[in-house]
């Protein structure tokens, strides 16, 4: 006989198969390389934005000290002992004057105690050719030093000045035109040049980034670099520009922020290597290489366990069905397999062997039949409000309200427990109940204060009776949906239970005012048919159907007008022991 082979034929349940994952992944990969672009753009941001704000961050800081420095000097170019010294000393003694050099000298040292960057303060009395500093006490000067001292004064184009290769922060009193005119006083600050390349080296130490820093027209720079740095020429501003600038500069192999304070005529320049502004985006790059490569290797895996374990076991079990179809009922696989397949090749070699069998007994056919049908029915319960439960957790997240999603979780997760935790048909009325006020929870929750539910208790000879898995939670999600959605506040929900002879009777009913009598009278129609509905099955005559199946046509449900307003369904159940289950296993 000629084997039959599936081959590469495109209906084949693997090509489909293998097609369905590459419609997965392939998706997944395009998503997760635009990912990766957009992340590594943004990351490539982020840092250029981080490296900014340090360079604005030691502008500012840097800033902050020369403003109090200044104001400091301004403070005490206006001191009444300094301001006035060299006016009183024709009047003074010997004695006040060196008393007052040492008062003066005391409050060079408090100045220069209040910042760090101040290396020494000094005071020249051009009257008495006298110099107090901070550092070194009080000397006597040339008229030279004083005057070359106070010709700097501003020659940085701002609050500083360059003198002997140091910065200064100049007074004078009275600020004469004339140069070659003594002043009262000459009050200077020496800035620490070693202190300011320290604090450069440790705002450039994280980032790998050199940062230099220059008054005037480049005359006086600071620089962390050991190479001599790039230099940017100086902006003139004009009146609508701000204070300071920020411009962006890419040269070579390194990318510039440069920041121009125009008030105080210096440059903040940092400059960074490109193999670190690029570092993140290289190892997107190379994360993305490996994810496309790994993600082509599982594809190949893919396709080579699905051919082994999927595609070659279904042709020997469609050769087996082949002959089957041709009147050979006597042939058997042989196999070792433990996995579905095995299962298949046993159950085939079975039905083979038992096919006289089943064809004569009829009876086992039509039961065959009934609990299929009652499978297939059970099976189309899904958990519809699931999509809806996500969307609220959904809610509650965005509003951070992390106990009512503990609460909702919890609830979620014992409903999906009950729904999957085996593989009974049966369960006691009193498990499906406890199941169903965990949906009910559910809902209440999603729903709110609108809606509320009165639920009596069941009575303790009826909770162990047997009743198909999933009963009333359809029913209670019937309400919800077609019932309370509408309602705005004041929903209800009763069940309760009542018996009569040997059938109990569960009533589930709401107070809904959307509940039209043509609605009611379809429902009516429906519940009465004695066959299964061909189309679409409802949650409600999916129950009706499932339970005409298990019990027989005297029970099931049935619908009327609720004395609330809305549906009212009646569950007529057997009582425990009444009745004989409609369905056998055979197995």
């Amino acid at each position: 006989m000629k084997s039959f082979s599936i081959g590469w034929n495109p209906d084949s349940i693997v090509i489909k198969l293998i097609g369905a994952f590459l419609l997965v992944m392939l998706p997944l990969c395009a998503l997760s390389i635009s990912i990766t672009y957009y992340s590594s753009n943004q990351m490539q941001a982020e840092v250029e934005r981080a490296n900014e704000s340090k360079v604005h961050f030691y502008y500012s800081h840097l800033e902050f000290e020369l403003q109090r420095i200044t104001g400091l000097v301004t403070e005490y170019s206006q001191d009444e002992t300094l301001a006035t010294f060299s006016t009183r000393i024709p009047i003074m003694s010997r004695y006040e004057v060196d008393s007052n050099l040492n008062n003066i000298y005391t409050k060079l040292k408090q100045i220069k105690e209040t910042s760090p960057y101040i290396s020494d303060v000094v005071y020249y009395v051009p009257e008495i050719n006298k110099r107090v500093s901070a550092a070194v006490g009080v000397r006597d000067v040339t008229n030279e030093e004083w005057q070359s001292l106070l010709a700097t004064m501003g020659n940085l184009k701002g609050a500083l000045s360059k003198y002997e290769d140091e910065l200064y922060l100049l007074r004078s009193n009275p600020y004469n035109l004339d140069r070659n005119l003594s002043p009262n006083f000459l009050l200077g600050v020496k800035l620490s040049s070693p202190e300011l390349e320290l604090r450069l080296k440790e705002f450039a130490v994280s980032g790998g980034s050199d940062i230099t820093l220059a008054f005037g027209n480049n005359d006086y720079v600071i620089s962390t670099s050991d190479q001599k740095p790039r230099l940017f020429p100086i902006e003139k501003p004009l009146n609508s520009e701000e204070t300071v600038s920020v411009q962006r500069y890419r040269f070579d192999n390194s990318f510039y922020y440069s920041l121009y304070d125009h008030s105080n005529n210096f440059r903040l320049t940092a400059n960074i290597p490109n193999t670190v502004l690029m570092k993140p985006i290289h190892v997107y790059s190379l994360l993305l290489w490996l994810l496309f490569v790994v993600s082509i290797v599982i594809i190949i895996l893919f396709s080579l366990w699905t051919y082994r374990m999927i595609h070659r076991p279904m042709s020997i079990l469609i050769r087996g069905f082949k002959k089957a179809e041709q009147g050979q009922t006597g042939i058997f696989i042989t196999h070792s397999r433990r996995d579905e397949f095995g299962y298949l090749y046993s159950r085939f070699n079975e039905m083979l062997k038992h096919l006289n069998t089943l064809i004569d007994e009829n009876y086992v056919q039509r039961i065959r039949t009934g609990e299929a049908e009652l499978k297939h029915l059970q099976s189309q319960i899904t958990p519809h409000f699931l999509y809806n439960s996500l969307f609220s957790i959904k809610q509650m997240a965005e509003v951070e309200n992390v106990e009512l999603i503990k609460e909702f979780s919890d609830y979620l997760g014992q409903y999906f427990r009950y729904m999957t935790r085996d593989s009974a048909q049966e369960v006691t009325l009193q498990q499906e109940q406890e199941h169903a006020l965990v949906y009910l929870a559910i809902q209440r929750i999603r729903f709110g204060a609108r809606i509320r539910a009165e639920v009596d208790e069941i009575a303790a000879d009826c909770r162990d009776i047997k009743v198909p898995r999933v009963l009333l939670q359809p029913i209670i999600e019937n309400v919800f949906e077609h019932g309370l959605k509408q309602k705005s506040s004041n929903g209800l929900l009763k069940m309760s239970y009542e018996k009569v002879e040997h059938t109990l009777t569960i009533i589930i009913e709401d107070n809904g005012d959307s509940l039209s009598e043509d609605k009611l009278n379809l429902l009516q129609r429906q519940f009465s048919e004695q066959n299964a509905i061909q189309g679409e099955i409802t949650g409600l005559l999916n129950v009706n159907q499932r339970l005409r199946i298990k019990f027989g046509s005297p029970y099931g449900l049935m619908a009327e007008r609720s004395c609330l307003g809305g549906l009212c369904v009646r569950v007529n159940l057997p009582l425990k022991g009444d009745v004989q289950d409609a369905t056998n296993d055979d197995s």
